[in-house]
């Protein structure tokens, strides 16, 4: 015996089940691109205040005492950060077209720095310390994970904004937030740091980007995932 369902309970069912929904339902804010920068840019501020109200500011770099690596390496910083937030943002907002190059071509730029470091070492007379170790005040290797304790602000506003959008590429957007905050945190902190040698800047101050894009790509994705 064949028992075929009524039209009239299916019917019934999908009105009630679209009607549960819709009662369910709550109006949300869209996410835009400017919102995400704001979030991504007061991050950044509040972990360079941050900084300097725990380690102190380095007044001396206006002094005219900060090296022109000081300089450079601090401004690719911020170039990388910027291309990479401005990549991230797009990524919770879904669209055809093509992506961004912007953080891959500042990435390469700023590994520029750590290869001119590593040639230094085996350049450069030890007597004039290139390293910049000598610092009674700052351990060597402090400022790497200063720099990644600053990152994880930055870090955190990429990942409450992009759980508010909608980013398709998981693997992408956690690439673009370990750069994000690694190279933002690195210069939130870096303005605090008085060795400004080549070998220092290079290794010390560009490895948190590195590392916290590794960190990103794997535990970003999981925290965003739909």
């Amino acid at each position: 015996m064949n028992m075929r369902p009524d039209p009239d309970n299916l019917t019934g069912s999908r009105e009630q089940l679209i009607a549960q929904l819709s009662e369910q339902a709550r109006p949300v804010q869209r996410v835009t691109e400017l919102h995400g920068l704001g979030m991504i840019g007061l991050a950044a501020v509040i972990a360079g205040i941050g900084s300097i109200l725990i380690f102190g500011f380095w007044i001396a770099q206006f002094a005219s005492e900060a090296s022109a690596f000081y300089w450079i390496l601090n401004g690719l910083l911020l170039v990388l950060g910027f291309a990479s937030a401005a990549a991230l943002v797009s990524t919770a907002l879904p669209r055809v077209g093509a992506r961004s190059n912007g953080p891959k071509w500042s990435a390469a730029m700023l590994a520029v720095v750590p290869f001119a470091a590593l040639v230094s070492l085996f350049t450069v007379d030890p007597a004039h310390g290139a390293l910049g170790m000598h610092n009674p005040e700052l351990q060597y290797w402090e400022c790497a994970w200063r720099s990644m304790a600053a990152g994880l602000i930055v870090g955190l506003a990429g990942v409450l904004y992009l759980r508010r959008g909608a980013p398709v590429s998981l693997e992408r957007s956690g690439w673009l937030t370990g750069l994000a905050a690694g190279s933002l945190g690195a210069f939130a902190y870096g303005i605090t740091c008085p060795l400004d040698s080549l070998g220092h800047l290079g290794i010390i101050h560009v490895l948190p980007v590195a590392v916290s894009a590794v960190i990103g790509r794997l535990v970003v994705p999981p925290l965003i995932r739909w």
